[in-house]
């Protein structure tokens, strides 16, 4: 009974205005709010990994070249949102901030300015990925039988980029000002809409045509535009802790100025991460459809271990941030350490799985005998990747919130372009063909976990000004 009260109290913050001196003095209370930050963002993520999970399972039953058609599709999106991904770091930092000096005015400010650049920028790169689906899966490798599928799919996808995108923005000003529970609850509504869709459209339930893998698209692209609109609508409506002003349509040059300031060079390093990941899965496509198939297979279970850590990376960002900007720069130290250490420990709980028990995993997607053995060994070397990745992760986050967003997109830089591509070329010409790409991954992790630490040691992003 006398734990309830203490519970509530610190939930009640969150949607507020985090406890920041006693979280400071109290590491309990601090690993608390970390857990209670972190988990709903993880169980998001896990929610649409299980959409995806159910998505492949059903586009598997349209054969390999499906599966690949949607590999293939992914990493040009991928790269696209990295130009979001770094919008919503750049405003994560900066309402975390705001809301550590006790401005939630300033913090509403930012998040209405990050969206609505986010909603120009995604129209036109929508429009790009629309017209030119066909030109980008023959530059990712497709083979003939890919294509077509691929560039289905892809289409059903582009016009849904606005919607999708803006929901991230939202979400980052969101989980910055400490509310990860109202896009948790919004992503439990997409995702469940997508199953549902998904076993309509691809199939042809539920009176509705079957459309395959441009069906599979199409659901999600539907069940974004439903989450947008109801993430816009609480926002407009106050009764979040971020709202818009009056003037809907405004731009504020300053504001977006210093959101550029952080948001471009964590745009930079999302795009160097997803340009080279793209590059990664072009290499593999050389080795045949059956080894794509692999790798998504396999990329799609190293998610399930990811989701946790996820959420410890936001709770690392919204900490170190709001710790800052009460001028606390100790307790956000003690914080971003605290976040790496919890994720060392459920992702290497995972990796232990992973390593042992490939195929059970596997069974998540009823794939076709013949490429079992091949993902197999992905997924075991994907086991052995999981602590490094979960410290490279988690203070990348942490880092982020600090807005010291340069040294990680330099760490990123070194890691994915000089080890992990460099490693996978060198393998690959040797004979190691699909494995040989997936041991470059772990090389990667191993290094980037490394220089991450020691920048987050080294304590040069207390001193930066946002």
């Amino acid at each position: 009974m006398s734990d309830r009260p203490a519970a509530t109290s610190v939930s009640r913050e969150i949607r507020g205005r985090l406890p920041l001196e006693a979280l400071a003095a109290d590491r309990g209370l601090l690993q608390r709010t970390i857990v209670k930050l972190a988990w709903p963002v993880a169980a998001e993520m896990l929610l649409q990994t299980v959409t995806q999970v159910i998505d492949m399972m059903m586009i598997s039953r349209l054969g390999s070249e499906a599966v690949a058609a949607v590999g293939i599709s992914f990493r040009p999106m991928f790269f696209a949102l990295s130009i979001f991904l770094g919008i919503g770091a750049g405003t994560t930092a900066l309402v975390a901030r705001c809301m550590g000096r006790r401005d939630p005015e300033l913090a509403s400010r930012v998040t209405h300015q990050a969206a609505l650049s986010t909603i120009v920028l995604a129209g036109c790169l929508a429009t790009g990925f629309y017209l030119f689906a066909p030109q980008i899966q023959s530059f990712m490798g497709a083979a003939p039988e890919v294509l077509v599928l691929g560039t289905d799919y892809l289409r059903a996808l582009a016009w849904g980029m606005v919607f999708a995108y803006t929901s991230i923005v939202i979400a980052a000003g969101l989980r910055g000002a400490g509310d990860t529970h109202t896009t948790m609850r919004v992503g439990l509504l997409t995702n469940f809409l997508n199953v549902i869709l998904n076993y309509a459209l691809i199939f042809g339930n539920l009176g509705a045509p079957a459309l395959g893998v441009y069906g599979a698209g199409a659901a999600t692209s539907i069940a974004r535009a439903v989450g947008a609109a109801v993430l816009v609508s609480l926002a407009i409506s106050r009764r979040l802790v971020i709202a818009p002003p009056r003037r809907l349509a405004a731009f504020d040059p300053d504001i977006l100025l210093r959101i550029v300031r952080v948001g471009l060079p964590a745009t930079a390093e999302r795009a160097l991460m997803s340009l080279a990941m793209l590059m990664h899965l072009r290499m593999v496509a050389g080795e045949g459809t059956m080894a794509v198939a692999a790798a998504t297979l396999s990329q799609n279970i190293e998610e399930l271990a990811y989701m946790p850590s996820i959420g410890l990376a936001v709770a690392a960002a919204t900490l170190v941030g709001q710790f800052l900007g009460d001028g606390r720069a100790g307790a956000a130290e003690q914080a971003g350490w605290q976040c790496a250490r919890l994720g060392i420990l459920f992702m290497g709980s995972m990796g232990v799985l992973f390593v042992l028990v490939p195929r059970a995993w596997l069974l998540l997607f009823a794939p076709a005998p013949p490429l079992v053995p091949l993902a197999s060994d992905l997924v075991r070397i994907m086991g052995l990747a999981q602590p490094f990745g979960a410290v490279a992760l988690i203070l990348s986050g942490g880092l982020r919130g600090a807005g010291a967003t340069a040294s990680v997109m330099a760490a990123t830089a070194l890691g994915m372009w000089a080890v992990r591509l460099g490693l996978t070329s060198a393998l690959m010409r040797a004979g190691w063909g699909a494995t040989g790409a997936w041991w470059a991954i772990l090389a990667d992790a191993v290094l980037r976990a490394g220089v991450l630490a020691l920048m987050f040691a080294g304590g040069r992003w207390k001193r930066i000004r946002l």
